[in-house]
């Protein structure tokens, strides 16, 4: 699995900005909607090419046999 990454930027503003790494597809919008309903409304929302990206899904199968 690959590491989730939140950069924060406060501007003397107070204009917030989230940028994340390492979380494909929608996932991304699931890590920061804690902190958006925090900080305040979302006025402009960016995706990077990693949104369009399908998350990898790691499966194993396991066969046992008796003995």
């Amino acid at each position: 699995m690959q590491m989730q990454e939140l950069e924060i930027t406060i501007g003397t503003d107070g204009k917030v900005v989230i940028h994340v790494q390492g979380a494909p597809g929608g996932a991304c919008v699931a890590l920061t909607e804690a902190l958006e309903h925090a900080v305040g409304t979302v006025e402009e929302r960016t995706f990077t090419p990693e949104f369009y990206e399908q998350p990898v899904v790691e499966h194993v199968e396991m066969k046992i046999r008796s003995r």
